[in-house]
């Protein structure tokens, strides 16, 4: 029986108490709630570092030398998403399904980087001039770039691995050591030379010294690193789809704040990204599960949409509950925001009341787009990320413009609607077709006639 019609029988004969107490202990001893801890607490812990560090440097450095900085990281953030050309996630993919090809995906995954990446640092390093001001040296560019575009994405390739074997555990221990290497970092800025290069070379060295204690931790404890050149090309284009993904999410994500600034006032910018900031913290328990779930995904997948859709059901009865539920609190408390803030920022509690809602359409949206994923049809999820971010980016140009940050926050609520709304339809296209393949395939086949008998 459905729990859902469990729960009603429950709440019309009384023991409704029982049964929920039942259904939250079931799901505290589901393997993927307490994957999901896992990843949750790693999470957690890299948000508060992020926060310190960034407090440490934007302090030493002042807002001149932190300017600069920021300039540089910028740059090379645009590249980022390419630098491993989705190879990570086809390596999650075919691990999933088949352990025994771990080695060659975790090795061609590095190949890819370090080979993808050491062509983007060289074409930074080659617009630098046109792009970044003269306060941007080739050294410091090096530095960013060697840290983001190789350090920084080795190590998310060695983080993939823990999370291809779902091996939580060490996935969040790698996490920490990241975090607490960038911190050291810039408590070492705070007791030196407080200039952007010498930044850029501790930052730098913040990023290889997990880099290579997360190689050294997936050759121990899953395996070691080999290369299969004939899985190389297909994998990349594969992997490409994965890549635009990630960079339309950015752009998606990041671009409103930025026309913001452009196209209404930078106060109007911060009084977004105020409120923003909380629904982005609301939304770490619901991507902790989808991180670990995403293996599962690509196993239900390979039965098809119907048995990743059958998944992702099991999974939203919850993730809806608690969307709601942060939608509301985010609701109620926004009067808060200007206490913890200060009175300059009374118009975010506005703000969060208008974007609370995204809490709840993420809390679905996230797990129905690796039904898709799961599925085989990371394509189509790209060509539908693409789309949304190019439709963000031109109703923004419109509603910003006359409606300042109420105009970001009602292009962020429809868009990601129309996204969550799509995404649906897509899904129950491909459940249709599936059904009508399985009854055509179940369907007596008439006989033929024979010559002579017919």
């Amino acid at each position: 029986m459905p729990s859902s019609t469990k729960a009603a029988g429950a709440i019309r004969s009384g023991t409704w108490p029982c049964v929920w107490r039942g259904e939250v202990q079931n799901w505290f001893r589901s393997g993927i709630l307490r994957n999901a801890a896992w990843m949750l607490s790693g999470r957690g812990l890299q948000l508060a570092g992020r926060i310190a560090y960034y407090l440490i440097i934007a302090r030493a450095l002042g807002p001149t030398g932190y300017g600069t900085f920021v300039a540089c990281t910028a740059l090379v953030a645009v590249m980022a998403p390419f630098a491993h050309l989705g190879s990570g996630h086809v390596m999650i993919k075919y691990t999933a399904r088949n352990r025994h090809v771990f080695s060659a995906y975790f090795g061609n995954a590095l190949l890819t980087t370090l080979a993808v990446g050491s062509v983007l640092t060289g074409f930074a390093l080659l617009i630098r001039p046109k792009l970044l001001p003269a306060s941007v040296t080739a050294f410091m560019l090096m530095a960013v770039a060697i840290a983001d575009l190789l350090g920084l994405q080795m190590t998310n390739i060695c983080l993939q691995a823990f999370q291809a074997l779902e091996q939580f555990r060490r996935y969040a221990q790698l996490l920490a050591l990241q975090m607490a290497a960038r911190l050291i970092a810039a408590l070492a800025l705070a007791g030196s030379h407080h200039t952007p290069l010498h930044w850029a070379y501790l930052y730098a060295a913040s990023a290889l010294i997990p880099m290579i204690g997360g190689l050294v931790a997936v050759s121990r404890c899953c395996a070691s690193p080999q290369l299969r050149l004939k899985l190389l090309v297909p994998s990349v284009r594969e992997g490409f789809h994965f890549s635009t993904t990630i960079a339309s999410m950015s752009i998606y994500g990041d671009i409103d704040k930025a026309m913001l600034a452009r196209l209404s006032t930078v106060e109007s910018a911060a009084i977004y990204a105020v409120a923003y900031r909380f629904i982005e913290a609301s939304l770490m328990p619901i991507r902790s599960v989808a991180e670990a779930s995403y293996p599962e995904f690509f196993r239900q997948g390979m039965q098809g949409v119907t048995s990743a859709f059958g998944f992702a059901k099991r999974i939203l009865r919850r993730s809806v509950i608690y969307g709601l539920s942060a939608s509301v609190v985010m609701f109620v408390g926004a009067g808060l925001v200007p206490v913890v803030f200060g009175t300059a920022y009374n118009e975010s509690a506005v703000a969060l009341r208008w974007l609370c809602g995204l809490a709840l359409i993420n809390s679905v949206q996230a797990f129905l787009r690796d039904v898709l994923t799961g599925a085989n049809y990371q394509g189509q999820r790209s060509s539908l990320d693409i789309a949304m971010a190019i439709l963000n980016v031109l109703v923004n140009l419109w509603v910003i413009r006359t409606y300042a940050w109420r105009g970001a926050a009602w292009s962020s609520l429809m868009t990601d609607s129309l996204l969550l709304v799509l995404t649906y339809l897509i899904i129950r296209w491909h459940l249709r077709r599936e059904r009508a393949l399985a009854g055509a395939a179940t369907s007596p086949q008439p006989i033929a006639a024979v010559d002579g008998l017919g």
